[in-house]
């Protein structure tokens, strides 16, 4: 699954009270900034975001000045799911109005999705300093997989637990787990009886090896609330890691019952389906999670290889085509297509694809090793004779016969085999004997999903 999923985000709404200059009769004269501005007030309130922005659009073209039509913008390129724009847009206002504190959340929660973390912890911890302000804007905590919002809050009331529940989340993701712990309890103090908060303490715990407090915070969480899919997921892998299958199944199942459109659940099914050669269930699966989530790379990626399993080798090219396409740099994918076209005789092709999953990944082993062979396959004499050279040096390098003088020459042969090698001349290099067609796979395995 795509690494930045959220459990739930953010909806902002703001409420501003507009001002009392007339729209209505203008049209003769002139028109200046605030009445753009106010248009896009207007249209933020009917939710008419694409309007807003156009609106403030203008504003700021008549006035680069105007600082409420950068936070107000902000606001509707979120909508728009622009969270690039609206970071930018926060900035610029943040310069102006440094302690706004509704801006600084929002500007914290883009940097946390964005895996911007020391900012966006700078940012959180800023808001726990500043004094209450005057609030113009109600934050909605929605599940993004589900229907309804679960949370209502603001700057002023109700949003100190759920900064310290970023905290906690954040230091996870800089494995601070002790300190993300003290963040949890202290979101804990203040909600004892929110579940989110107990499901992310028991990854933390997690992460420091303590499996009795993980579980305890699960199930804790589901004394609370029974329909938690993502404590109900979370504990099905950590019962699959103690070797607890059976368990781990009816729970991953259970989750699903309870949320049809929770994808983490379907991805670890899909996983050992696939790991139990039980393709057409993977399929069904993958099939599922992409229906959710039509721009989920990963899940392309590994329905590509389930396809292929099932010589389904068209629709394999396309998924990985389609990965690529989501993400330019997914190296994965690009080993996998290539792969696949040299499974369809398109040797040619092949190399190319393989030559730039190594631009992305410079280091990345298994497309240096692949792409070798589909030089071979080509007929390259330096080639095939290097190949003959590598297996023999690497059969000696595996049975220990190889000094100082040895290991030199399996480093020059690696290199002129088409591998990129680690120094190899101070430290012992060892792979695994692979053969050709090394796919790649993003497994959905030991994934402890956190609630926002």
């Amino acid at each position: 699954m795509r690494r930045s999923y959220f459990h739930i985000y953010l909806i902002v709404c703001c409420c501003h009270i507009l001002g009392t200059t007339p729209i209505s009769g203008q049209s003769e004269k002139p028109k200046k900034a605030i009445y753009y501005f106010e248009l896009g007030e207007q249209a933020l309130n009917t939710k008419s975001y694409k309007a807003a922005l156009a609106h403030f659009n203008e504003c700021l073209r008549l006035e680069p000045y105007y600082m409420d039509a950068y936070y107000s913008r902000a606001i509707a390129k979120e909508h728009l799911n622009d969270s690039k724009g609206a970071l930018l847009d926060y900035n610029i206002f943040l310069n102006s109005k440094p302690e706004n504190t509704e801006a600084l959340f929002s500007r914290a929660a883009i940097r946390y999705e964005q895996d911007q973390f020391a900012l966006a912890r700078e940012d959180f911890l800023k808001l726990l300093k500043l004094p209450p302000s005057e609030t113009n804007t109600i934050f909605f905590r929605q599940d993004r997989f589900g229907a309804g919002t679960d949370k209502i809050f603001t700057t002023q009331s109700g949003g100190k637990a759920t900064l310290f529940n970023y905290l906690g989340l954040i230091e996870v993701k800089l494995k601070k787990y002790t300190k993300a712990i003290e963040y949890l309890d202290s979101a804990l103090r203040l909600e004892p009886k929110e579940p989110d908060y107990l499901v992310n303490r028991g990854i933390a715990n997690l992460k420091l090896r303590d499996t009795v407090a993980a579980i305890a915070d699960y199930q804790r969480a589901l004394a609370i609330d029974p329909n938690h899919s993502l404590a109900i997921h979370n504990l099905g892998v950590l019962r699959r890691a103690q070797g607890e299958i059976q368990e781990s199944e009816k729970l991953l199942d259970e989750a699903i019952e309870k949320n049809p459109l929770l994808p983490y659940p379907y991805a670890e099914r899909a996983y050992f389906r696939l790991l139990n050669k039980n393709y057409k269930g993977a399929l069904e699966d993958y099939d599922k999670i992409l229906s959710i989530d039509k721009n989920d790379e990963e899940s392309y990626l590994n329905r590509g290889l389930v396809k292929e399993k099932l010589k389904d080798y068209k629709g394999a090219f396309a998924d990985y085509t389609l990965a690529i396409s989501l993400k330019n740099d997914f190296e994965k994918a690009w080993l996998n297509r290539a792969n696949l076209l040299v499974t369809l005789n398109r040797i040619n092709e092949a190399v190319e694809d393989y030559t730039v999953a190594i631009t992305w990944y410079p280091e990345y082993t298994s497309a240096f090793y692949n792409r070798a062979i589909a030089y071979h396959k080509l007929g390259k004499k330096k080639e095939e004779r290097s190949l003959r050279r590598f297996k023999e040096s690497h059969s000696t390098w595996r049975e220990g016969g190889a000094g100082n003088g040895y290991k030199n020459l399996f480093r020059r042969e690696m290199i002129d085999f088409g591998f990129w090698v680690p120094e190899c001349d101070t430290k012992p290099f060892k792979i695994r004997d692979l053969k050709f067609k090394i796919n790649s796979l993003n497994p959905a395995s030991s994934a402890q999903i956190p609630a926002l």
